[in-house]
């Protein structure tokens, strides 16, 4: 059955093949054929027919029945990611990203999970926890590709909490080792709204036409610009 489910999947026919693999499980539900149709069924339900809470069901018990650490190593990346790009649930991203590290805490992806596991706790507003992550990021993996991200997100993360003065602090950090990335002028971008919730209109407004020119949108910076202008003229 599952070469027929394949066969399927080679000429684009979908649901025929979900329905071949549902019939696979339910020969031997138990069985190790099962595990390979639910994991084919979970990939095709993600992939092809985006049934993304039908691809969680057959990952999840895939992982039940499957005795292979790495298979369920990678299910369980799959099983977070759903949880965190498609199912808007990021407690159980965060839930599922600490399984993956606890299971396989050598993995070669392991500035990518902490990273995930900082973002999924920022989107709990667990602003504490997901600092801690980013910390350990940087720590232990100083030359990964995401550490300005993590910088800018722990400024991010002092912003959301209303600690616009420690946030700058901390953005000023991805300007001083991050000047030449993109996270640099979004960094500036945040400390300027930093600087207007401290009512340092002027410093704010400086800071915004540093950027004006660069910034990815420079209507977002004029409208930042054109609202500080009235309050400024309205405090006079």
């Amino acid at each position: 059955m599952l070469t027929e489910a394949e066969h399927y999947i080679g000429e684009g026919k979908h649901t025929e093949a979900s329905t071949v693999l549902r019939k696979a499980v339910a020969l031997d539900p138990e069985s190790k054929a099962a595990a390979k149709a639910m994991y084919k069924l979970g990939f095709l339900l993600e992939s092809y027919l985006k049934d993304y809470e039908g691809a969680l069901l057959s990952y999840q018990e895939f992982s039940r029945l499957s005795q292979d650490s790495v298979s369920r190593y990678e299910v369980l990346k799959r099983v977070a990611n759903l949880y965190f790009e498609y199912l808007n649930d990021p407690e159980k991203a965060a839930e599922t990203y600490e399984k993956i590290i606890e299971l396989s805490p050598d993995s070669l992806e392991r500035d990518f999970l902490r990273f995930r596991l900082g973002k999924s706790f920022f989107r709990t507003n667990e602003f504490e926890k997901a600092r801690q992550q980013y910390q350990v990021l940087i720590d232990e993996f100083p030359k990964s590709q995401l550490v300005a991200s993590a910088r800018f997100e722990i400024g991010n993360s002092y912003y959301m909490e209303g600690k616009y003065e420690v946030a700058i602090e901390a953005l000023k950090q991805v300007l001083r080792h991050h000047a030449g990335s993109d996270y640099a002028i979004e960094a500036q971008f945040q400390m300027a709204q930093c600087l207007e919730h401290q009512d340092k209109l002027s410093d704010a407004l400086a800071t915004y036409e540093a950027i004006r020119e660069n910034y990815p949108s420079r209507k977002v910076v004029d409208f930042r610009l054109a609202s500080l202008q009235k309050r400024m003229k309205k405090s006079k």
